[in-house]
């Protein structure tokens, strides 16, 4: 792994239904999986070396990511260790959504929020898991200003992780 960070993977392209989101449902066969082996240990590793590992040319290297990019598959991105920002926190916040039957309008227009890292439609207690990352003195002022003006949050609790481990956002 190297020390200036990882790379940031999305899998999973479907509603809560389980319906495909594209046009065309996404398949990936071993040469894909191997591809995104690479980057996750090195989202800088060049085509040419995935290439040369994999035993395959670089323009198959190149077109197999630029599918797995464009179909939204596959995103690579830098991500910081949130432990070593000093002033700033990951908090994780469970919130209960009005109306069931609002749970993904709820969770799109969470996510849409400037601190928001991800949201996520979980079971349990909660309907949504938030995960934010700031000071720890502005999960209020998120709570009640920009959480608050959402009509369909009810409800929310607040997680302040005081240490993250194998934590990269």
């Amino acid at each position: 792994m190297k020390k200036d960070g990882k790379v940031a993977l999305s899998f999973g392209n479907e509603d809560l239904a389980g319906n495909n989101k594209s046009e065309s449902a996404m398949k990936i066969d071993d040469v894909d999986k191997a591809i995104i082996k690479y980057l996750e240990e090195n989202g800088r590793i060049s085509n040419n070396e995935i290439a040369s590992g994999l035993a395959i040319s670089e323009g198959t290297v190149r077109n197999r990511i630029k599918k797995l990019t464009e179909n939204r598959f596959l995103k690579i991105k830098g991500l910081i260790n949130p432990s070593m920002v000093k002033d700033k926190r990951v908090i994780f916040l469970g919130a209960k959504v009005a109306v069931s039957k609002d749970l993904e309008s709820a969770a799109k227009a969470v996510s849409k929020l400037s601190c928001v890292k991800a949201t996520s439609i979980v079971t349990g207690r909660f309907d949504l898991i938030i995960e934010v990352f700031l000071e720890p003195y502005a999960v209020i002022n998120f709570i009640c200003n920009d959480l608050g003006k959402l009509d369909s949050i009810v409800a929310t609790e607040s997680f302040l992780t005081l240490e993250n481990y194998n934590k990269w956002i």
